[in-house]
């Protein structure tokens, strides 16, 4: 079997990232006086705020801090024939992996298919694991400059060269495919909105879109959007 993943994820709260990080809180050193009882210049400080706002924007992309929402999973046969769509999705992020690897166990996939699921994907899903002692069914190589068993679309395209990596949604349009339904700046304020299963909608376009650039980098046709999210399981697990 050969499956097709992505992930949503949200941010930690600024309070939250700095608790993990192991910043001093405004309440302590931090507020205007260093080592030695000298006063910190304005100038100072603000660089401090500016440098501490570069590494919160990046803990986005971290899963040492940031949160999984959502898992779509589209199961194909070997041959690529459509066999069923699923999405988890909601606040209990241990029960979504939970959820997730036990299918995984069940499929017994020899290929997965993402798109950046090396660099991002993947490597999220494994620290998300670890921190809630979730064991993964099964270990995903994650070895690259090669395409088994993971196809990443977008090292694959750029030949692992970061100079060309690209969006979802540019590949897409390049190979003239179905593209992305929004973009990822998106998944916050839907979440916030509590809207978990448009979410889920999302993250399975997602999906559908990573298969059709697959199908097209290996000079297949790509099934129907109807045809591979018919009737998909959408997963509200709390």
């Amino acid at each position: 079997m050969k499956v097709v993943l992505d992930i949503e994820t949200v941010q930690a709260s600024r309070e939250e990232w700095a608790r993990l990080a192991g910043k001093i809180s405004s309440d302590d050193d931090s507020t205007g006086f260093g080592e030695g009882g000298d006063l910190f210049t304005a100038g100072a400080a603000e660089e401090r705020r500016r440098a501490e706002d570069e590494l919160y924007a990046k803990s986005v992309f971290d899963g040492t801090f940031s949160r999984i929402v959502c898992i779509g999973l589209l199961e194909f046969s070997d041959q690529m024939e459509a066999r069923s769509a699923v999405a988890w999705y909601g606040g209990n992020e241990r029960e979504l992996l939970r959820r997730f690897w036990a299918r995984l166990a069940q499929d017994r996939a020899t290929l997965f298919i993402t798109h950046n699921g090396l660099g991002f994907d993947l490597p999220f899903l494994k620290k998300r694991s670890i921190i809630h002692q979730v064991k993964p069914s099964l270990d995903i190589n994650l070895a690259k400059f090669r395409t088994e068993p993971v196809y990443d679309t977008m090292a694959v395209w750029s030949n692992w060269d970061t100079r060309g990596w690209v969006k979802l949604d540019v590949l897409a349009r390049a190979l003239q495919v179905e593209t992305k339904s929004g973009s990822g700046e998106q998944v916050a304020e839907m979440w916030e909105k509590g809207q978990g299963l448009e979410l889920a909608r999302y993250c399975l376009q997602d999906t559908y879109v990573t298969y059709a650039c697959y199908c097209r980098m290996n000079f297949r046709q790509p099934l129907s959007r109807e045809v591979v999210l018919l009737q998909p399981e959408l997963v509200d697990v709390g």
